[in-house]
């Protein structure tokens, strides 16, 4: 049989270099890039090198055999690829990588990216990490953790606020994400009081939990098992609120009975028993400020007072008479909540007169400082923000508000809940309850 024909070339010149036909084409692409822009010395100094070298594709005949052809040529047969051919295939590359393998931060590609933003990455370089609670306070202060595209499963709430205790800030989506409620489960049901609970508060250390009843009993239940742990009697009516004291060694009941009952945690033993009121208790706080060891204990009640019980800690002793403020500016008016702020420094009430009154404890006792009337009904829920001097509350007329300490005055912003807010909607019955709308509202301010 006769021997294949050798390749011939079209051109003189030096010995030809083989390459792979990708690596000739895109020496092709690269000069072609070069015509457009300044480099017409460089242009030309490429080309009589390729040309020289042979490196551009070669043409193949009928019979397989390779023809070399010259930059011009190549231009010629090759019409439909323009001068920004290759820049155009750079900028397809990074969104189609993205799609397949997900970078650290998205919509940003670079040629000269590393590790998760290279364009030469692999799966295994994305692969799912477990993170620990202690790589979240690596992230710099005040900004909000950003998880990166390898953490695989979302962090537990515990580690979520165990982050927020050390970076100072989380984002509401990820503190808390929608994904959880749809793995919520009942953890335990008991069946513990003969009447209407009321009332329910953890302790310090989230291992108990606090039930006050109708039937006058304040119990307490463990949170892992549901253990009942004791039961605490003296009310002759029903639990109207509870609250535990930061220190958590007691836990003070008040009823409608008109009392406030304390308990000691430790023993379970009474520490006690506070006669200031002459209506029902509507609400019971205790104060976070420190002063040495004396503290302050805070009740509302239906009489439409406010009173403010001292108690030591070294002792675990009440002062029996309270100061006292009797905001009654018109017969029938009741004090209905009330919440402290950060540091204890500022107690605000809500009320049925629609009025909400501040109380300032930056002097020796004590004091009533402002009483903001924006609301056009009874003001029956009010809360503190976390941090700072922020706080909200909510009204009976459909509508609650964040105020906020400017300027040394209080200022309000109007949040109409027949309005549909950013991001989510609101739904309120007639009574609009607090507490968790306040912790959304602020990651919005």
């Amino acid at each position: 049989m006769a021997e294949p024909p050798a390749s011939s070339n079209s051109g003189g010149g030096g010995g030809g270099v083989s390459l792979p036909l990708i690596e000739s084409e895109l020496y092709f692409l690269i000069a072609r890039f070069l015509t457009t822009g300044p480099c017409r010395r460089a242009l030309k100094v490429l080309v009589q090198e390729l040309e020289q070298h042979q490196l551009l594709p070669k043409r193949l005949d009928w019979q397989g055999n390779e023809h070399y052809r010259s930059y011009e040529e190549l231009v010629l047969s090759n019409k439909h690829v323009a001068p920004d051919h290759l820049l155009q295939i750079c900028k397809r590359i990074g969104p189609i990588l993205d799609k397949e393998i997900p970078p650290s931060i998205s919509r940003v590609n670079s040629l000269l990216g590393a590790g998760r933003q290279s364009l030469l990455r692999t799966a295994k370089d994305c692969r799912n990490t477990v993170w620990k609670g202690s790589a979240f306070a690596a992230l710099h202060r005040g900004r909000p953790p950003e998880f990166p595209v390898n953490y695989g499963t979302p962090p537990n709430l515990v580690e979520v606020h165990r982050a927020k205790q050390l970076t100072g800030y989380a984002k509401f989506s990820t503190s808390f994400p929608g994904s959880m409620y749809q793995h919520v489960k009942m953890h335990r049901r008991i069946l513990g009081h003969l009447s209407s609970v009321y009332c329910v508060a953890f302790d310090r250390t989230g291992h108990r939990i606090f039930t006050g009843s109708d039937d006058c009993l304040v119990k307490i239940w463990s949170t892992h098992n549901g253990r009942l742990f004791a039961t605490l009697r003296g009310h002759s009516a029903e639990i109207s609120d509870m609250a535990v004291n930061y220190e958590n060694t007691m836990i003070a009941a008040g009823s409608c009975d008109k009392m406030i009952r304390v308990w000691c945690l430790r023993t379970c033993a009474p520490v006690a028993v506070l006669h200031g009121h002459t209506g029902s208790i509507t609400s019971l706080q205790f104060s976070p400020m420190v002063k040495g060891s004396m503290r302050y204990m805070v009740s509302t009640g239906a009489d439409g007072t406010v009173c403010f019980w001292q108690w030591d800690t070294d002792s675990m002793k009440f002062n029996n008479r309270p100061v006292k403020f009797t905001e009654k500016p018109r017969p029938g008016v009741q004090m209905l909540c009330s919440s402290f702020s950060v540091g204890g420094m500022f107690l605000a009430t809500g009320s049925t007169d629609h009025v909400i009154r501040m109380y300032f404890f930056g002097s020796e006792t004590p004091e009533k400082i402002a009483e903001l009337e924006s609301h056009a009904d009874k003001v029956d829920s009010i809360q503190f923000s976390n941090s700072g001097d922020r706080f909200i509350s909510g009204s009976r007329d459909g509508t609650a508000r964040i105020w906020c300490f400017e300027q040394a005055e209080w200022k309000s912003i109007l949040l109409d809940m027949s309005d549909r807010l950013p991001g989510f909607l609101i739904r309120c019955s007639s009574t609009l309850t607090i507490g968790h709308l306040f912790e959304t509202l602020t990651t919005m301010f």
